[in-house]
């Protein structure tokens, strides 16, 4: 029963969320940036998930896909939109000051779900800390992807 609302609280976190996607300088930005960051986490846990790495037992549509839909799309790329944006016009030293700052909580939480939670399990070779990892990688490719969007906008 827990599990489920943790799922279900995901996606009622990413949909009263979406309005930060507007925020300036512009949704030309942050929206094909979430996109992207989305598909980032679909493929990163899609070859966790079929490598045997991790296994999401209470997940959304579980006919559908083996991939925790609610973190996937609904969580995790707000987080890193949210990083982009704290991080817009900072120095070096400051993004990874909020690098550190938004990933590590990230990073605690998907440890907690694993440990306390049935909606997330660790398999085989995958520790806690290459969870941590993860989150940390998928943050500063996210950054470069704001780079990169920024100049075309």
């Amino acid at each position: 029963m827990t599990a489920r609302i943790i799922v279900i609280a995901g996606i009622i976190f990413g949909i009263l969320s979406f309005p930060t996607l507007f925020k300036k300088p512009s949704a030309k930005t942050w929206l094909p940036l979430f996109l992207a960051s989305c598909l980032v986490n679909y493929f990163f846990d899609s070859v966790l998930v079929r490598t045997g790495k991790v296994k999401y037992p209470i997940r959304l549509f579980p006919r559908l896909t083996k991939i925790n839909i609610a973190y996937d799309f609904f969580v995790c790329p707000y987080l890193s939109i949210w990083y982009c944006q704290s991080t817009l016009k900072a120095s070096f030293p400051e993004i990874l000051k909020k690098l550190i700052l938004f990933s590590l909580p990230q990073g605690l939480y998907e440890i907690f779900l694993e440990k306390k939670t049935n909606t997330l399990q660790f398999q085989e070779s995958w520790k806690w800390f290459h969870s941590v990892l993860l989150v940390f990688l998928v943050k500063i490719i996210t950054r470069i992807m704001l780079i990169l969007f920024a100049k075309k906008v």
